[in-house]
């Protein structure tokens, strides 16, 4: 298991052990079914130009996106945001797999095919080392 991997799993425990429900298949963010739906998407990757003798430091961004209905849709998806939020910041090495993560860049919309439903895009980065020579 690569290091991203290893990252994802830990993000998908820490919001599983919160309540959340984690999908695997980003159409399911557009989905009809009632409830909120969280999947992840593991985004880029790029080391610090720093020397850590004998390690690489790595920062990751990650997006949550979360898919909700309510009356008024670019909303409906805070309640589960500010879940996720506290989940993942409630560790913020997500149990020593990071050395920290930190919350980025959030975006809202609506589904065009479903108008009741809102689509939040919250982008996380974390930062990571490994021994040079490892993924």
């Amino acid at each position: 298991m690569t290091k991203a991997e290893e990252i994802i799993a830990a993000i998908q425990a820490a919001l599983t052990a919160a309540g959340l429900t984690v999908r695997d298949d980003v159409a399911e963010v557009f989905s009809f079914e009632d409830g909120p739906r969280i999947v992840l998407d593991c985004g880029d990757e790029y080391p610090d130009p720093v020397v850590g003798m004998g390690f690489v430091y790595w920062n990751l961004s990650v997006m949550l996106l979360i898919g909700a209905d309510g009356p008024v849709p670019k909303l409906a998806p805070e309640a589960t945001r500010a879940a996720a939020h506290a989940a993942l910041y409630a560790d913020r090495t997500l149990g020593g797999v990071v050395i920290d993560l930190a919350v980025g860049p959030i975006s809202r919309g609506i589904d065009e095919e479903n108008p009741a439903c809102g689509i939040t895009q919250v982008t996380y980065n974390l930062k990571y080392r490994t021994m040079e020579g490892i993924a």
